[in-house]
């Protein structure tokens, strides 16, 4: 029996940045091929300088919503 009270579960995966569609937020792609709409919060201003399409990063999903991920860290950059 499940909890009806317990917070839902995200899945982490990777994503490659395929186009900016507003300040923050990029179309992606999924390993699987599935396209999604990326965003990175607010406070992440450092991340959201650096990132243009092409970009590997690293993508947060709730399983709540498949079609939009929170772009967490870019993927293959130090700094």
């Amino acid at each position: 029996m499940t909890d009806a009270h317990q917070p839902p579960k995200f899945i982490h995966c990777e994503g490659v940045l395929e186009q900016e569609v507003s300040r923050g937020a990029f179309r992606a792609r999924l390993p699987n091929g599935k396209p999604v709409i990326a965003f990175v919060e607010k406070g992440e201003l450092c991340l959201r300088e650096r990132l243009r399409p092409g970009k590997r990063v690293s993508l947060t999903l709730c399983p709540a919503d498949f079609e939009r991920a929170r772009i967490t860290a870019m993927i293959g950059e130090e700094g």
